[in-house]
């Protein structure tokens, strides 16, 4: 009897493991994204290192090339991933037949809104940072030490901007899907029931 029992608990416990693995259920982009980030560190910094014997000009040139390189590429992924939970999240829609036609656009236009939020909020933040290292490496007065420092500071004093812009962003979601759910017909709302 003890046998079955822990077998048993062993299952419950493997089971929303399978079950996230096997239906794909949990946060596909999150797991997407650790991929593209787990390439090589050697891959990452060869261009740099490659460098090492240029002239400063010629350094500065090829790390801002790189730098754009970076941004490209992780530009390029974003979209990738956008596009495909739209192209799920259109699918859901067609499926579902208690919302109308202009409640789905709704949320797609909403959907879509979003992200354009969170690219200029990403563009304007990657320029501010931009200004704030070109800054950093122009003055010559700061020591290693110190310009860590600095780095450190800024990026502490962008984190209540981010956690606002994040916190913004959930209200506006909850606020949307909220009305969404009040003007689904009450018909419908019984017949989900």
């Amino acid at each position: 009897m003890k046998k079955v029992i822990l077998w048993v608990m062993v299952l419950l416990c493997m089971a929303p493991a399978v079950l996230q693995a096997g239906w794909g259920w949990g946060n596909k982009p999150k797991e997407e994204k650790k991929v593209q980030q787990a390439e090589p560190k050697q891959v990452k910094t060869a261009p740099l290192q490659a460098v090492k014997e240029k002239t400063p000009e010629e350094k500065q040139a090829a790390i801002k090339q790189y730098r754009e390189n970076q941004i490209a590429k992780s530009k390029a992924f974003q979209q990738g991933i956008r596009d495909k939970q739209m192209a799920e999240l259109k699918a859901k829609l067609a499926l579902n037949t208690k919302m109308t036609d202009a409640q789905k656009n709704e949320i797609i236009a909403a959907r879509e809104k979003q992200y354009e939020q969170i690219a200029a909020f990403v563009d304007k933040r990657r320029s501010e940072n931009n200004a704030f290292f070109q800054k950093l490496a122009n003055d010559p007065s700061m020591t290693e030490e110190q310009k860590r420092e600095a780095i450190r500071a800024h990026f502490q004093s962008q984190k209540p901007s981010s956690q606002a812009f994040k916190q913004q962003q959930t209200t506006a979601n909850k606020t949307e899907g909220e009305k969404i759910r009040s003007e689904v017909p009450p018909a419908a709302k019984t017949a989900a029931s």
